[in-house]
């Protein structure tokens, strides 16, 4: 039985990355349909989400779930709101926009919806230890940064203090510890989606 979003978020809260993979896949693409199909443009919807993935891992306690447990309802009015913000912000005229309307017709067609593919836990699991693995073998300044920046999430400057070198380093040693894992993972995910989208998530949250 799959773990409910209430499960998974308490897990994200304790650390648990597996958890936010999870959670994370089960929501990337339906979600991104929503706020494209509303914006029609791919770079907003991406910040939009991006946005939305740091808020969670953040603060998993913003983040309501309903009686069954589901944190569906409270992601998508987030996202309506922030659809809205981003209208205002522009000064442009925004579509009719309904937190209603999830399901997107089959006649639209977004070619980044075919982006994601499910991997079970257990295949996540494996991932993220295989990249455990290559991160082991970097030079220790390297695993340090990693560890700080995508384990702990801790912003560039504060690990930039932690470690007693300058901000422009860290980005640099991330930078190559992530080119390495894309190197040295094993060849059945070299071209796996979800090992593309797992890492875009990665640099992703290192610009914060």
């Amino acid at each position: 039985m799959s773990a409910t979003d209430y499960t998974l978020l308490r897990k994200i809260k304790s650390g648990d990355r597996p958890a936010f993979m999870l959670l994370y896949d089960r929501y990337w693409d339906s979600l991104y349909r929503f706020v494209f199909v509303r914006t029609r443009d791919k770079e907003v919807s991406e910040e939009i989400l991006q946005n939305l993935w740091m808020k969670i891992l953040e603060n998993t306690d913003l983040i309501q779930t309903d009686d069954t447990e589901s944190a569906k309802g409270y992601l998508l009015r987030h996202l309506h709101y922030r659809i809205i913000d981003f209208y205002n912000s522009y000064k442009k005229t925004p579509p009719t926009l309904s937190i209603d309307e999830f399901d997107i017709p089959n006649e639209i067609e977004i070619a980044d919806s075919d982006y994601f593919e499910i991997l079970e836990e257990n295949e996540i699991s494996t991932l993220l230890s295989m990249i455990d693995e290559v991160v082991s073998q970097l030079p220790s300044t390297e695993q340090q940064v990693y560890d700080m920046r995508i384990r702990k999430n801790r912003s560039v400057n504060e690990t930039a203090e932690a470690l007693g070198i300058s901000n422009k380093t860290v980005s640099n040693k991330l930078s190559k510890a992530l080119g390495e894992i894309r190197e040295q993972l094993n060849p059945e995910y070299q071209s796996s989606k979800k090992l593309v989208s797992i890492l875009l998530l990665m640099e992703v949250l290192t610009r914060y």
